[in-house]
Order: structure tokens, then C-alpha cells, then sequence
């Protein structure tokens, strides 16, 4: 009996997916697999939950401007400049399965209880207590994996 969001590592391969997380320091993230990107079993479990916080941050107004995010042409939407913009760091990953790299960063950071009350309940499953956003522009599969 598994969860209708419930995924694994192999039916994601190739698939953009965006999964939700928080630092050491109680800041938050958005990681995007990019297709090959590391995916942590407790996102693969419910997929689908990830989705739904991520819209929920979406829906929530701005908080603060993003410090850089990328430049896309117009029309098309920039949705790591809007999570930036409602103060959450954005990490992207790469076909390949390379490291995740920071493409965006708010100016003012939220924390986990600034976050809609939905919202921190995803985002509680999956704190990486080894990883401070602030100034740690890479992350590595292997530090995403240790779990202290």
C-alpha cells in the first residue's frame, strides 16, 4: 500500500522534480532535480505533498526581493525568482546528476515557522542539519545523504 505521490528514484530520472527542505539554521530551500539531481527518500515518498507546499509557498505574497535569481524571457515563468522572492534559497541540480548549485537567494530570508502552516509540515520532513544555505553555494549528493 503506497502513497499516490509515492515515487522512486528511477520513475523521477530524467524528470524535472522540485522537492523542499531546511538548514541547520531553520532557513528554507527549494532544490530542483533538474532530471538528475539526488532526491532524499522522504521527498520520493510523497512527491505529490512537495508539490502542494511549493504551490502553497507560490500562492503566499512576497516578502522581500530576490538578491539574484536567473533572467528568463518574457513570458515564461520565473518560478525561482518567485520563491526567492517569498525568502526561500533555491538550489539546482543538473541532468547529470552534478551537485546542487544555488541559483537564487532571497534578500531576507524566511525560516521554517514563517512558512504557511501546510507548508512547514513538508518542509519538517526533510531538515539537512549538515547544510547552512548562507554561504554554501554547492551541495554535494554525499552531504545531502549524511544524516547527523
Amino acid at each position: 500500500m503506497s502513497m499516490t505521490g509515492a515515487k522512486s528514484a528511477d520513475e523521477i530520472l530524467g524528470l524535472e522534480f522540485d522537492w523542499l527542505a531546511s538548514d541547520a539554521d531553520g532557513y528554507v530551500a527549494l532544490f530542483s532535480t533538474a532530471g538528475g539531481g539526488y532526491a532524499p527518500d522522504e521527498f520520493l515518498r510523497d512527491t505529490d505533498a512537495h508539490d502542494a507546499a511549493i504551490d502553497a509557498v507560490l500562492a503566499s505574497p512576497a516578502s522581500t526581493v530576490a538578491r539574484f535569481a536567473p533572467e528568463l524571457p518574457p513570458g515564461l515563468k520565473n518560478t525561482w525568482r518567485m520563491v526567492a522572492e517569498r525568502g526561500l534559497f533555491v538550489f539546482d541540480s543538473d541532468p547529470h546528476g552534478g551537485p546542487y548549485r544555488m541559483v537564487a537567494a532571497p534578500a531576507d530570508p524566511i525560516r521554517i515557522v514563517d512558512l504557511p502552516r501546510g507548508v512547514i509540515d513538508i518542509v519538517g520532513r526533510l531538515k539537512l542539519r549538515q547544510v547552512r544555505f548562507v554561504g554554501q553555494p554547492v551541495i554535494t549528493m554525499e552531504l545531502l545523504q549524511e544524516r547527523g
